[in-house]
């Protein structure tokens, strides 16, 4: 009976489709997360608005925490699982492996120096076919368009960017919003044609600040020394490394991005191989094995992470308060610009709602006779947040004295505030 050999593949089959996925999915987050409501900025109404809620820079719980939070959760990845973000969710490695990718099938620029498919070596093929180059031209065009697209879901609703991309009136919309978005396409076209994974090698200040928090205990690639003679004029792995590293010499700092795809390409190359034996001499570990991977990995994280977690603890009670203490409104009373004689006579009710919802306000005036004053309206309406002036007006001819009154917002949601004034007549 003839023994049967079964194929198998564990990096081609967890690793490659699972990073697929997540760079996809993080593509379809970046724009979901804005455009849902959960995170967006309104420069009109000078805030962030957060779940339709608009919060302002005055809202420090909410702002500091929210940011302490996010900063330290970063660190500890960043001491655990080190560039993972760079390798698996980054949307500039994204499109430059894709435009890597377009380009080799295309124009076939990329030499190939050993192939498990059964094709013999070629060096620097080219397809010099103008209707390739028109191809490549244009699909990476309309990459570049694309993703010049995905900042303005931070500063615009998708209704106004629905009117932007249609060509139609929106008043939410910059009167030159499409000569900056040419000017976005353009910059994010020579990023894909020419630069790609440049950015990442020598331009990206993002990996610097990851390798701060990197050790030999963080997550890299390791190699199997102990089996190298399969590595016998075999340089598959170093050909399937976007950034040109050798993965059996892996460095503290270096360039990797814990992607994968060497270890990927190891175990395609020993599962199709009728010589080698047993799974791939590459995989992604945690831990400095000299010490012993469990514990020194653990060891090192929760003794480096201890700030981190402290942090992290803070900026999520700084943010529950926050929300608990969140004011859907606001208002100031100050003096107006306008002078009778020297003297003070009018206010100006300046109310502020924060929430993307209608509403309605009645203001009030009290401890102050209806006779010695005029307030412009007593009902306000807002559609969605923004800001409203109401004028009060004292009367010229007030006996002189200091007079204390108190002015009273209140919406039909519940919401009210005071505030108190003190008004000084000559008489």
């Amino acid at each position: 009976m003839i023994p049967i050999r079964e194929e198998r593949v564990p990096g081609a089959t967890t690793l490659h489709p699972l990073r697929r996925f997540s760079q996809l999915f993080t593509l379809l987050l970046l724009v979901a997360i804005p455009a849902s409501g959960l995170f967006r900025i309104d420069p009109a109404a000078g805030g962030i608005l957060m779940l339709d809620h608009l919060v302002w820079f005055s809202d420090i719980f909410l702002v500091l925490g929210f940011w302490i939070f996010i900063a330290s959760l970063l660190i500890m990845m960043y001491s655990l699982v080190g560039a993972v973000f760079c390798g698996w969710m980054c949307p500039q490695n994204t499109v430059s492996e894709w435009a890597n990718q377009l380009t080799e099938k295309l124009l076939g620029r990329r030499a190939k120096m050993m192939n498990i498919d059964g094709e013999k070596m070629q060096v620097a093929v080219r397809r010099r076919s103008w209707v390739n180059y028109l191809v490549l031209g244009v699909l990476l065009l309309l990459a570049a368009m694309v993703y010049a697209l995905i900042p303005m879901f931070y500063f615009y609703s998708p209704e106004a960017i629905w009117s932007f991309v249609s060509f139609q009136y929106n008043a939410e919309l910059a009167g030159s919003l499409h000569w900056i978005y040419l000017v976005c396409v353009a910059v994010m076209l020579i990023n894909i044609a020419v630069i790609r994974h440049l950015m990442c090698k020598y331009m990206c200040i993002y990996r610097v600040w990851q390798h701060s928090f990197k050790t030999r205990d963080t997550l890299h690639i390791s190699y199997d020394a102990s089996r190298s003679d399969h590595c016998a004029n075999c340089h598959y792995c170093v050909d399937a490394c976007f950034l040109d590293i050798d993965p059996r010499q892996p460095e503290v700092f270096d360039s990797c991005v814990n992607c994968g795809e060497c270890v990927v390409a190891c175990d395609e190359l020993h599962a199709r191989s009728k010589k080698l034996q047993g799974p791939g001499l590459l995989r992604l570990a945690i831990g400095d094995e000299r010490k012993g991977a469990y514990r020194g990995a653990l060891g090192s994280f929760f003794g480096r992470a201890k700030a981190a977690t402290m942090a992290t603890i803070i900026g999520a009670l700084m943010f529950v308060f926050g929300v608990i203490s969140y004011e859907p409104a606001g208002f100031t009373v100050y003096r107006s610009d306008t002078w009778q004689g020297g003297r003070v006579l009018d206010y100006t009710i300046n109310v502020a709602y924060k929430v993307n919802r209608p509403d309605d306000m009645t203001i009030r005036v009290q401890g102050l006779d209806k006779s010695l004053y005029t307030l412009e309206k007593q009902h306000i309406h807002f559609e969605r947040a923004g800001r409203q002036n109401v004028a009060l007006h004292l009367r010229s001819d007030l006996p002189k004295g200091l007079y204390r009154f108190t002015i009273i917002v209140e919406s039909d949601d519940g919401w009210s505030n005071t505030f108190e004034l003190r008004h000084y007549a000559n008489g």
